[in-house]
């Protein structure tokens, strides 16, 4: 933990230092850092001992150190509570969050710095290459600029492919990427956090852990689908290897996503979005199958953002039974700048069994340089 602090602590005073250079000369630091504050409050539940309050800090640093107008090194790193947030869940390895916890608090204690990205790229007109510690691409619904809610995020972040080792190449087209990467799990020393140690990941307890390049994703994204302006889609497959003992087979993953931009005015519009995936083998247990499936519509009016969402997940699990869960969110927005915004959600949820409402706040500020 020691080197993982001094690691972060050089390379930040080193960007620092460059940055104060400015942007005109090579080398030099660009970027930006995500701040946000959520504070959630479960209203009503049958799950019994579950806290009412919780509340935490999440900053998320993007630094990139650029060489030349064509090779960079690209950092994500995440500082975020490992106790609401996680990826070391034994029951379902994939959950990213649990709503309905028994230990909702305020803890800064349980604050950990995770490096979630690490990696050399190159980039031109035509083409991206990298390699190193990375997020393969598979699916959009998880990313926070979506803006679906306070928890919408949190809920399809667990089919998001996270911290894995490997390299990837893009073909850029006039209106869409076309991505291949080859991956495999990180289970070294990287995989722990600085000052809340959230523990290295278990070398072979999930699909992906085999230490070799036997995983790999393919994905296209882009806009003006069919011709049709506005029109936004993502296709997405993913297969990642396991070590074949017991009943492990390789995981098997499919993603299809789609969201049209209807302007009304010049400051309003409307977008509805679906996204659906299907995952055999989740996590390397045979037989053992997931469904997502996303569906929203966001309506925009100058800062203004109001959205309703649902999110239904079903996991078919030989072994324990099957979980049907889901969660229902209204939400609404408001834009102070290009880099404030505030989201309110109300949010009904179903989550192993047990029902639950609940209140959400987040309020965000993105800072570029």
């Amino acid at each position: 933990m020691k080197n993982f602090i001094l690691f972060f602590s050089g390379f930040f005073l080193f960007a620092c230092a460059l940055h104060a250079e400015g942007l005109k000369k090579f080398p030099n630091i660009s970027g930006d850092v995500l701040f946000q504050i959520q504070a959630d409050r479960v209203l009503s539940t049958q799950k019994r001992g579950v806290s009412a309050n919780n509340a935490f800090v999440y900053i998320e640093p993007n630094l990139v150190l650029n060489f030349n107008r064509n090779w960079a090194v690209k950092t994500q790193w995440r500082l975020q509570p490992n106790d609401v947030l996680t990826t070391r869940n034994t029951t379902y390895p994939e959950r990213y969050r649990t709503f309905l916890q028994s230990n909702r608090s305020v803890n800064i204690s349980e604050t950990g710095l995770i490096i979630e990205e690490l990696k050399l790229n190159f980039e031109n007109e035509d083409m991206r290459f990298f390699a190193g510690k990375f997020d393969p691409t598979f699916g959009t619904a998880w990313r926070k600029t979506k803006r679906l809610g306070v928890f919408a995020s949190q809920f399809t972040e667990d089919y998001n492919l996270r911290e894995k080792i490997g390299a990837g190449v893009s073909a850029l087209l006039e209106n869409s990427n076309i991505n291949f990467n080859g991956f495999f799990n990180d289970t070294t020393g990287m995989s722990r956090s600085a000052f809340n140690n959230r523990g290295r990941d278990s070398d072979g307890r999930i699909a992906g852990d085999t230490g070799t390049l036997s995983s790999y994703s393919l994905s296209m994204e882009g806009e003006n689908f069919l011709a049709v302006e506005n029109w936004y889609y993502n296709f997405g497959y993913r297969s990642l290897g396991v070590d074949k003992t017991g009943d492990r087979s390789r995981e098997k993953g499919y993603v299809f996503g789609s969201e049209y931009l209807y302007k009304i005015s010049n400051n309003s519009s409307l977008i509805p979005f679906i996204e659906m995936v299907k995952i055999d083998n989740f996590t390397g247990q045979k037989n053992r199958d997931a469904y997502y499936t996303t569906l929203a519509l966001i309506g925009k009016y100058s800062g203004w953002t109001a959205s309703a969402s649902l999110i239904d997940r079903y996991t078919k699990q030989p072994r324990n039974g099957n979980v049907s869960d889901k969660i229902l969110q209204f939400s609404i927005g408001y834009k102070f700048t290009d880099n404030l915004t505030i989201d309110v959600s109300r949010a009904n949820l179903k989550e192993e069994g047990k029902t639950g409402s609940l209140l959400g706040v987040t309020f965000s500020y993105l800072y570029k340089f």
